[in-house]
């Protein structure tokens, strides 16, 4: 059985940069396509991790990799951060990688740091000429613009499945027909998502590859640079271009087999040096630290603040479904006066979904106390929201002794009979979510979002039941709630059922912890704050209060 791909964080400069690690043996770099990020060279990472330690990386601004501090960074500036990042974790010399944008970076690294490159192989070199460079940064780029509608998501949905269609993708003609395979659903919802994960500033990194100087890079190399490109890639077309000293090789067009064709190339020149372990990652001041931490072989992703060995530890658990992503400010601000950890529950957000992860609240619960074990955290408080409060809830039953303290913002209180009711009715049109081919799937999620803040229950769309408080249905700040939920749209069905079968009333009931009660009217489960009350009336309670000024002596 191959070894687990393992996620981590390392810190450059006061830039975060995330990257996926695997395998034993000489290092390998590895840089993808823009607008993706390391994940789509799984597959590849996968073989060639059978004779290299492979670290895929987030190139800057894509995937959880922040951007250069550069308004107009260029290829070249790629390279050398990539040597920065090498640095970084202790790295002298590695073969790289690259594909479509990750392809130009590796050729410039060979290029500007020849000393700490064994070689570059790519997988479909970027080659234009003025005139479809200067198309391609005029007509390529479009903005993201969050609308109300949703029609934004549709956009990037046949935006990001025509460039496999079409070569460029705003060319719909015969002429720029793509010999390529459309991507499998999951593939194309992925893409999408981490077009959203960039935002707009995808453009940036996006447009450094139709800047760059392409073959003129070729008298700059000294060391051994493979152009492979697959009969089925849109750069195909490319091959003719080359001049006849440079190295070129058709690869096979089925993933898995260019892969092994690819290994056997990078297995010619191999790096030099040990490959040591993956460095601590290093906190940024005023900002959460990221970091993944292993529980039973998955992989959770954790966001704190603070020396979490100093104790007074305050953890957050997000509503479900949901992501720590959509806390990070309040993280930052409570940061500031005390140690605080977050984490994405598995099968939300960039955690891993092992099986039934998502099924019930006792499950969430379940991960929460491994996660704590993980770090080795004994007491704590527990922040909740909405469903994140039940999962604090049934901490608290299950292990009270390791909380010290309950926070629950907008509980999902409801008594027994309306809780049965309401959920039946709030569940009917949720599942299932799962990606199809139209992207309709993105609309529905965007408009049962937006329509929970407009009726409650959301699917009841009459006058009796239109909310009374201002609506927060922005269209920016719904992009990124959409896509902190939809990074895992399997879960999002599941997620939404154990929220609504969980007596969140009756066990909250049973809790003795010091407990704190907050709800904002504008939450759709504010109304029922009264009922969390009546059954622990011992609790202190907070009407539209900032939950972080709430908090302060928490």
């Amino acid at each position: 059985m191959s070894a687990a791909i393992t996620r981590h964080f390392v810190t450059v400069g006061g830039r975060r940069i995330h990257y996926r690690r695997v395998g034993e043996g000489p290092a390998l770099a590895m840089l993808h396509a823009s607008p993706r990020s390391a994940t789509e060279l799984r597959p590849n990472q996968e073989v060639f991790a059978g004779r290299f330690t492979t670290l895929a990386f987030d190139t800057p601004g894509f995937g959880l990799s922040d951007l250069l501090p550069l308004a107009q960074p260029e290829t070249e500036d790629l390279a050398d951060a990539l040597a920065e990042t090498l640095d970084a974790l202790g790295v002298g010399q590695v073969a790289v990688y690259g594909r479509h944008t990750g392809a130009s970076v590796a050729v410039e690294f060979a290029a500007r740091h020849g000393n700490r490159c064994a070689m570059a192989l790519t997988n479909g070199f970027p080659i234009y000429s003025k005139a479809q460079q200067q198309d391609r940064l005029t007509r390529y780029l479009n903005p993201i613009v969050p609308s109300f509608a949703g029609e934004h998501l549709l956009w990037l949905w046949y935006r990001f499945r025509d460039q496999h269609v079409f070569w460029p993708w705003h060319e719909h003609d015969l002429a720029h027909r793509a010999n390529a395979e459309v991507p499998d659903l999951a593939t194309l919802h992925r893409g999408v998502m981490e077009f959203l994960e960039a935002g707009d500033n995808y453009r940036i990194g996006y447009a450094t590859a139709f800047r760059h100087r392409g073959l003129d890079a070729l008298p700059d190399l000294k060391v051994p640079v493979c152009f492979g490109n697959r009969r089925s890639d849109s750069i195909f077309k490319t091959m003719s271009l080359y001049p006849p000293e440079a190295w070129t090789q058709e690869m096979p067009a089925e993933t898995l087999a260019a892969a092994r064709a690819e290994l056997a190339v990078l297995l010619r020149h191999p790096a030099k040096g040990e490959v040591p372990a993956p460095p601590p990652t290093n906190a940024i001041a005023g900002r959460t630290t990221l970091d993944f931490v292993a529980v039973d072989g998955v992989q959770v992703l954790t966001r704190s603040m603070g020396d979490l060995s100093a104790g007074n530890v305050l953890m957050l658990l997000h509503r479900l479904p949901g992501s720590s992503a959509l806390y990070d400010e309040m993280i930052t601000t409570l940061g500031a006066r005390r140690p605080v950890l977050a984490l994405d529950l598995p099968g939300h957000g960039e955690s891993d979904a092992p099986p039934e992860a998502t099924a019930s609240i006792e499950a969430a619960a379940g991960w929460v106390l491994r996660v704590l074990d993980a770090l080795n955290l004994g007491t704590v408080s527990l922040y909740g929201h909405q469903g994140g409060a039940s999962v604090a809830i049934e901490v608290a039953l299950r292990q009270p002794q390791r909380v010290h303290a309950l926070a629950l913002d907008a509980p999902v209180a409801l008594p027994a009979v309306p809780r049965e009711q309401i959920g039946a009715r709030w569940l009917e049109g949720v599942a299932p979510l799962t990606p199809v081919w139209n992207g309709d799937h993105l609309l529905r999620a965007w408009h049962m979002r937006r329509d929970m803040e407009l009726w409650f229950p959301w699917n009841d769309r009459r006058p009796a039941t239109a909310r009374k408080h201002a609506p927060r249905i922005d269209p920016a700040a719904l992009t990124l709630e959409l896509r902190e939920v939809m990074k895992q749209p399997e879960s999002f069905a599941p997620a939404w059922r154990a929220v609504w079968s969980y007596p969140t009333r009756e066990r909250l009931a049973l809790t003795t912890q010091p407990c704190l009660l907050l709800a904002n009217s504008s939450d759709v489960f504010a109304p029922w704050i009264d009922e969390a009350a009546a059954v622990r009336p011992d609790a202190r309670l907070f009407r539209d209060a900032d939950p972080t000024e709430a908090l302060r002596d928490f």
